[in-house]
């Protein structure tokens, strides 16, 4: 990627909180994640489940870093780690590698933030748009943020979609959205009868979160659901 191409998705990274790289990766990469990722999802389920650990919830599963090195090598020095250094300004920690999937009719998951101190990385593995229920942006909300207690679960009260700086997030196999943890997202139902599955990747700045309210169970499920 060249520079100045960079210099402008930081430009809007900053400014309206995500960006969307068509094309990222390549056709044979992405068949390869998906591959993997189906493995690593069943070695978590039969390595944690039977230990009760929270590895597997509904339609994600978290920690296939742990299980794969192929997912440790992606998240520590992937095609897109000189861009989340770029965008963050910093090196930051990975946290996570995730696989999601999102069959038809599965319930709308309402606005929420992942955090306040890093980015999301999505790599999509099947096209999204409204009809399979793809990620929404509230553009520039990362920038109206404040440490309310109101952080990672905004509620179903909340109503975003008639917003004028709502965004549908369309994707087609191999694009990769990244998103500010503090950018406003949700995702409503899968009506479309095709799935919409992709990889997620989580890193956080290296400065400790600001946050009052410590992250509930219940939130800290949520904030991978979009």
């Amino acid at each position: 990627m060249k520079s100045s191409e960079v210099t402008e998705l930081k430009s809007d990274f900053h400014r309206d909180g995500f960006v969307i790289i068509r094309g990222f990766i390549s056709p044979v990469v992405l068949t390869e994640l998906q591959e993997r990722a189906q493995s690593a999802v069943q070695c978590l389920d039969s390595k944690y489940k039977k230990h009760g650990l929270p590895q597997i919830h509904g339609n994600v599963a978290k920690g296939l870093e742990r299980v794969d090195k192929y997912f440790k090598d992606w998240i520590d020095d992937g095609p897109h780690v000189a861009l989340v250094r770029a965008l963050l300004d910093e090196t930051p920690t990975p946290a996570s590698v995730g696989y999601f999937c999102k069959e038809e009719a599965e319930e709308e998951i309402h606005p929420h933030r992942d955090g306040d101190n890093g980015l999301t990385i999505w790599f999509a593995m099947d096209s999204a748009s409204p009809d399979n229920g793809c990620v929404h942006f509230l553009r520039g909300s990362h920038l109206q943020f404040k440490d309310d207690g109101q952080l990672f679960s905004l509620g179903k009260s909340h109503d975003f979609s008639s917003e004028p700086n709502a965004v549908a997030v369309i994707l087609d196999p191999g694009d990769v959205s990244i998103h500010n943890s503090k950018t406003i997202h949700w995702s409503g139902k899968n009506k479309s009868g095709r799935p919409r599955r992709a990889i997620n990747c989580f890193y956080q700045k290296k400065r400790v979160s600001t946050l009052r309210k410590p992250l509930a169970q219940k939130d800290f499920h949520a904030q991978t659901l979009a």
